[in-house]
This record gives structure tokens, sequence and C-alpha cells, in this order.
């Protein structure tokens, strides 16, 4: 008989799951929200999600421009994982919204709380490059996750690297399409 070290003999169980990038409807579709904003203060809490206690981040974003939805001068989002007492969680496929940054956002409101469509796929960040433009990027954690199979092209492949008011344009033409097919 094999004898197992201690720490794996009673390890706590661990799950794991699979996610496919979505598309740019499909995340718009999902959204009540779409936001060009900068985060500011955050604070890590503990809370009880159906899933069960878990740290969570709540970060207020400053609302740049409205882009879908009508969101206010501002919107307390909310994200999974965090650090509260020297007790951290981290949740792979999740937003990283840090303060001080700007990105394109797509939220949802969920049971009263605004959370990002589809995690980190709903999260990209502004950077500028070289020329001075500003253009989106991917959300830090977004690589997690599995490519689209097929002609279908992700959010992720239509938005990345995208200059910011090309994105949004894009995004203001997708809603209106949506509109008026309603």
């Amino acid at each position: 008989m094999l004898a197992l070290p201690p720490l794996l003999a009673f390890s706590p169980r661990a799950e794991a799951l699979t996610a496919r990038l979505i598309t740019l409807d499909q995340l718009l579709e999902r959204s009540t929200y779409v936001v060009l904003g900068t985060a500011g203060e955050r604070r890590c809490v503990w809370e009880d999600l159906p899933s069960g206690r878990r740290i969570v981040t709540y970060t207020r974003v400053a609302v740049e421009r409205a882009v879908a939805g009508a969101p206010g001068a501002e919107v307390l989002v909310r994200t999974l994982g965090g650090a509260v007492d020297h007790i951290g969680q981290a949740v792979s496929g999740e937003a990283q919204i840090f303060p001080g940054s700007r990105a394109l956002l797509f939220l949802v409101q969920i049971n009263g709380a605004v959370v990002v469509t589809g995690m980190a796929q709903g999260h990209y960040p502004v950077v500028v490059d070289a020329k001075g433009t500003p253009r989106l990027v991917a959300s830090p954690d977004v690589d997690m996750l599995v490519s689209r199979p097929g002609p279908t092209v992700s959010a992720h492949e239509r938005l990345v690297g995208t200059p910011v008011e090309d994105a949004i344009s894009l995004v203001k033409q997708l809603q209106k399409a949506r509109d008026e097919n309603k």
C-alpha cells in the first residue's frame, strides 16, 4: 500500500471548469451597461454568495462615457477575489480592475450587484500606444480562456488592439442594430 504525505491525503476538494471566449454580440446582449471609466477606490470584504463565503472586491468606477445603458456618474463594480486580513483569494478568469486604470467595461446587474459581464471577457483596459493612440488591451487573466471553434470571432479578437473610439463606435452600432430588431 502506498502512503500519501499528510498534505495530499487531506487536501480540500478542488474544482475546475473550462470557459470559451464569447462573441461581442453575446457580451453586449448579456450586459446592462457598457462604460468607459476610470477605477478609483476599492475595498475587499468577505461576502456570502450562492457558492459560499468568498472574498470580493468592490471598485468605484467613475463613468467617463456611457456607451450602452444609463449607469449614472459612477458604478460600484464587484469582482471575485481580493485580500482581507492577510487572507487572499484569487479567481482565475476574473477581471482585475486596478485603481487609476482606465477601461472599457461591459457590466451586468445581478441580484443588486454590478459585475463584469463574462468576468475578464468584459474588461478591456486602455493603454496609450507609442503614437499616442488609446487602444484596448486584454484583461490580465483572459488568456486562461479557450478560443471559439469555427468562423465565429470572439469579442476578445474584435476588441483587443482596437483604438478606443473605434471600439465605442462598434459597440454603439451593434446596440443600435439590437434596438432596431426588438
